[in-house]
């Protein structure tokens, strides 16, 4: 029978420090947000209990123990965003809730292909369809495409605090298990690589447009989340790719720079993890400021709240400029590791494998929209920098109060926001002595559940890369590409089509056909599914008639009845006489007058009542779920059993 197992690792010990903080900052922050709330003390507990829950992931020594954490996190974290109790944030809640299901399904799926085939290690396509099915859990709460649709909903509606713990941790805690789903299961399978590299490059391209296009402040900085989990993802992706090379025992796999690329690959996963939250914690927070303030996050109201306070700007465009990947800020040193994997692998490969031409396609595709997907990252930020302080609110009276406003922001939340941004250009202007620092020690030892038979995590002498020249003109070659096309989205897409031309109001430029939940998601499983599945059901139970029949037939030959009975079956037909012959033997004994009891019709037709009411039950959906439950329970029983 398993226990619930933790371990200790550096790797884990950074994220638990993280995740230690963010919470003290989104509790320090939370004070003043959630002051006026009624329910602060139902979020409070939901809160605690997600971050024990969050630790239970980060610190789980076993699958099965990252399972059990995983689940209670999601559950506890779903009433954080039902928390407002809105119409909108009922259903964004119950999408959450629903994905949340469905995921846990998809890992405890994983788990039972994995444990029943731990014995045989050989049958690669086994982990495969373990890790696919793993991949749907963890991938739904990173927000990884197609399964992002519970994102920027849920972060728009739940609580500011709640927001940036779910956009800053939450979501690393997925990307945290499809690394040990990677490095445990699939270390160098190259389909798997190039699942999550597709997987990655669909992410940050929707992600970026959707936030390029969105006329909400906060719905801006959740697809911003979902574009910056697809650069991880594609980071992920590299790992088994590189490591195939790397450590697959042969003179050339061995090859210095293989390592070299693996390396990049596992440090800048890991490096924008960490630089990922700390902006992210940051903006959500100032995006609550701007709620409490302005009373909304459009755009619209939100404009020029922003201008004539330093402290919020400089705040501000530290995230921004971080998020973006622009020089001497966090974000810039793990976007150049990841993208300088991608390419310096694709030239490798070409020397190594060049018949892969499949595989040198999808690099290269994914080195290109690497940068396209930056461009649009500094798109979305120059649209929010914009509008918080360069524009002026449509009303002037509106624009005077708040350029009046001094007290916007209370000393709490100036504290919380600078512990989450003071790393930020730290990391960003010494990077060899804080990034790779840092990563080196992540990745020192073993990590979870002694992953790494072929060195994942694992620093041994000998294996340290050298320093990345981190401002070297082709470094930086890159990050100004992807700011150029930044401000060429940023005019074409925001200026010209996003501002009416007559009022200059911004509006929704995406078209609503193309939203996935309600024109894909909904169809399915609401229309589609039960269609389907009542097609199939209709098939068997006609299928099963028959076979009934055809057996009464042949097999099982029915023989005729010596006589029919009237009414009822024969122990009716027994019982009714006997109790007619007793009432009459009764009668004789007393000397008392005999009157029939008809008790033969009584008992056929009380039978007839309740093997009907019988019948109905057993045709009632109840019935069949109660059915469904009790087969649920013997099987748990039966695997405790074995087990």
């Amino acid at each position: 029978m398993h226990m619930i197992n933790f371990c200790y690792t550096p790797f884990r010990g950074v994220f638990g420090i993280l995740t230690a903080a963010a919470w003290f900052a989104a509790a320090l922050y939370a004070r003043q947000f959630m002051k006026e709330d009624e329910h602060s003390k139902r979020y409070n507990f939901f809160n605690l209990i997600t971050f024990g829950a969050t630790m239970g992931v980060f610190f789980a020594a076993d699958f099965f123990t990252l399972f059990v954490f995983f689940e209670i996190m999601s559950l506890a974290s779903f009433m954080l965003v039902a928390h407002r109790n809105t119409k909108e944030a009922k259903y964004a809640s119950g999408t959450y809730l629903g994905i949340s299901i469905a995921g846990g399904m998809a890992i405890l799926m994983g788990l039972f292909i994995i444990y029943s085939n731990s014995n045989n290690s050989a049958n690669e396509g086994l982990f495969f369809a373990a890790a696919v099915c793993m991949f749907l859990g963890f991938g739904a709460k990173a927000g990884a495409f197609p399964l992002h649709v519970w994102l920027p909903a849920s972060y728009t509606e739940a609580p500011a605090p709640a927001t940036a713990l779910l956009s800053a941790v939450l979501s690393k805690t997925g990307i945290f298990g499809l690394l040990l789903v990677t490095s445990d299961l699939l270390p160098m399978n190259a389909r798997w690589g190039k699942l999550m590299i597709a997987v990655g490059i669909a992410t940050m391209l929707l992600g970026g447009v959707r936030g390029v296009t969105s006329g909400n402040f906060k719905t801006t900085l959740a697809y911003s989340s979902m574009s910056q989990i697809g650069f991880m993802l594609a980071g992920v992706g590299m790992q088994p790719l590189a490591a195939r090379f790397a450590f697959s025992g042969t003179e050339q796999a061995f090859d210095e720079k293989a390592l070299e690329i693996y390396k990049m690959a596992v440090n800048g996963t890991f490096l924008h993890m960490i630089n990922h939250s700390l902006v992210k914690l940051v903006l959500f927070m100032l995006a609550g400021i701007v709620f409490l303030n302005a009373g909304s996050y459009e755009l619209n109201k939100a404009r020029g709240f922003g201008r004539k306070k330093p402290f919020m700007l400089t705040m501000f465009l530290i995230a921004a400029l971080g998020v973006c990947g622009i020089p001497l800020l966090n974000g810039y040193v793990s976007k150049t590791l990841l993208h300088e994997s991608i390419a310096e692998y694709s030239k490798l490969l070409m020397e190594i494998a060049p018949d892969a031409v499949s595989e040198i396609a999808l690099l290269k595709m994914a080195e290109y929209f690497f940068i396209f997907s930056g461009g649009l990252t500094v798109a979305y930020m120059i649209k929010l920098f914009v509008v918080l302080f360069v524009d002026k609110n449509e009303d002037p009276r509106i624009q005077s109060g708040y350029e009046g406003k001094k007290d916007y922001m209370a000393f709490s939340d100036m504290i919380a926001v600078l512990i989450c941004a003071i790393p930020i250009p730290i990391i960003g202007i010494i990077p060899n002595i804080t990034a790779d620092k840092l990563a080196d020690y992540g990745f020192m030892g073993n990590a979870a559940s002694e992953i790494a038979d072929y060195g994942f995590m694992d620093n041994a002498p000998g294996m340290m890369h050298d320093a990345v020249n981190y401002f070297s003109v082709k470094n930086l070659t890159g990050a100004a590409a992807s700011a150029a096309v930044g401000v060429l989205v940023y005019v074409a897409i925001v200026r010209f089509l996003m501002l009416k031309i007559k009022d200059k109001r911004y509006r929704e430029v995406f078209p609503s056909w193309l939203d996935m939940e309600k024109y894909v998601y909904m169809d399915v499983f609401y229309v589609f599914v039960p269609f389907v599945l009542g097609i199939v059901s209709r098939i068997l139970d006609s299928a099963a008639d028959m076979m009934v029949v055809i057996f009464r037939k042949t097999v099982f030959c029915d023989r005729h009845i010596p006589y029919e009975l009237p009414e009822g079956n024969r122990m009716t037909h027994l019982i009714g006489k006997n109790m007619e012959l007793a009432k009459k033997a009764y009668c004789a004994a007393q000397g008392k007058e005999y009157k029939p009891g008809d008790y033969e019709h009584k008992l056929a037709l009380k039978n007839m009542d309740i093997f009907e009411n019988l019948r109905i039950i057993e045709r009632s959906l109840s019935f069949g779920l109660f059915m469904f439950c009790v087969g649920l329970l013997l099987i748990m029983i039966y695997l405790l059993a074995v087990n």
